[in-house]
């Protein structure tokens, strides 16, 4: 498996990864987690610096690999995040002016989680 050290946008949502070796490899279609292998679709800062991110796309940080976006997602919940309640944390996560948040609020609290 290439090791990516470099990242930018591409053409249509994708992203452009460079190995260390210098080969090109495009990841295009699917989500934007999935294409930046940012499962927590982190923006770029502190957090994703300090977890290896290697470039951003609309304004979401890139990852080399699915384990160091998830390491990423994992530190932002605990360390930035970690005092907050599930219920500010969705907010945080998704916001009312891109998601349903009222209705993934009550989808949790039907199913007891909150």
């Amino acid at each position: 498996m290439p090791r990516y050290d470099k990242a930018v946008p591409g053409t249509d949502n994708s992203v452009i990864y460079t190995s260390d070796d210098g080969k090109r490899f495009v990841f295009s279609g699917g989500s934007r987690a999935w294409r930046n292998q940012n499962p927590g679709n982190l923006v770029s800062g502190a957090v994703s610096k300090r977890n290896g991110a290697i470039g951003k796309a609309g304004g979401f940080a890139i990852f080399p690999s699915y384990e160091l976006g998830h390491a990423a997602l994992i530190d932002s919940l605990k360390n930035v995040h970690g005092n907050k309640s599930l219920k500010e944390r969705i907010r945080v996560y998704a916001p009312k002016h891109e998601n349903r948040t009222n209705r993934y609020l009550q989808f949790l609290r039907k199913r007891k989680i909150m």
